[in-house]
């Protein structure tokens, strides 16, 4: 599904020249939940940029269901990168758009019909528990709320990837299990392959398949999340399980998804 082979970024500063990746590696498969973590400053966002070219990598290669996206022109990427939802951090919704004109603003983009526009909308306000919200604004929602749209709009396109890039890091511990339970729903019942960027061990620990750690822009280790949390090799990644103040490594229940989406109920 997705291959990264020897990735480099670098910037151009006034203090001279960044590198902020440096030869990183690794493939996800398809169906799987990909979790990155690392420290503040360890380069995961750059680097979840890189994987749909938001930020064109300085030298290496990114693949997407083998197609190497330095090859495609602009309007093949555009194409391309319909395929690959993203959701934010601090959810980017428009401001002046309700609920509904944000879902349906990258299928607008993509000169989808009205009436398949409208359909699809509805179809994913009721997959993410917003239905009677579809005509809110996003300053009259709860954090949990907009991010529900913001995966939902991530969605719009029917992609077979969704880069999730801190997504939960602003939201509270109880809405964080409500997203992660979304996502892993989506990853379940859709099969959308998911790579999440975090600095949140818990939330690697309990949704994703296999785990890589950055550190100063280097991949220092990567496995399942069970040996890389419990046997960690790499110095950054056994500092991150020390500091992140986690008893156990140990994988624990896998959170519930059903009862929130069944329910309709939101935080």
């Amino acid at each position: 599904m997705v291959e990264v082979k020897n990735l480099c970024k670098k910037f151009v500063t006034p203090m001279g020249i960044v590198t902020a990746l440096h030869n990183v590696s690794f493939t996800v498969a398809e169906g799987e939940v990909f979790g990155i973590m690392g420290a503040s400053g360890a380069g995961k966002s750059t680097l979840v940029r890189c994987l749909n070219y938001l930020e064109r990598p300085t030298s290496g290669e990114v693949y997407i269901d083998g197609q190497n996206l330095a090859e495609l022109n602009s309007r093949q990427l555009a194409l391309t990168r319909q395929q690959i939802g993203m959701i934010f951090q601090h959810f980017n919704l428009l401001k002046l758009r309700t609920v509904a004109q944000n879902i349906a603003f990258p299928l607008e983009i993509a000169g989808t019909p009205k009436k398949e526009i409208q359909q699809r909308v509805n179809e994913l306000l009721d997959m993410v528990g917003l239905t009677d919200k579809a005509q809110s604004y996003p300053h009259q929602l709860s954090g949990g709320q907009k991010q529900r749209v913001g995966i939902a709009r991530a969605l719009a396109c029917r992609p077979r990837l969704l880069l999730s890039d801190e997504s939960t890091s602003a939201l509270d511990p109880e809405t964080t299990q409500s997203i992660l339970a979304l996502l892993k729903e989506i990853n379940l019942s859709l099969g959308v392959t998911i790579i999440l960027i975090t600095h949140e061990l818990a939330v690697i620990r309990q949704i994703c398949d296999r785990v890589a750690v950055l550190e100063n822009g280097q991949l220092v280790e990567t496995g399942s999340v069970a040996d890389v949390f419990n046997r960690p090799h790499a110095a950054a990644t056994q500092r991150l399980i020390t500091t992140s103040g986690l008893v156990s490594a140990a994988r624990p229940k896998p959170v519930a998804v059903r009862p929130a989406l069944a329910t309709g109920e939101v935080i």
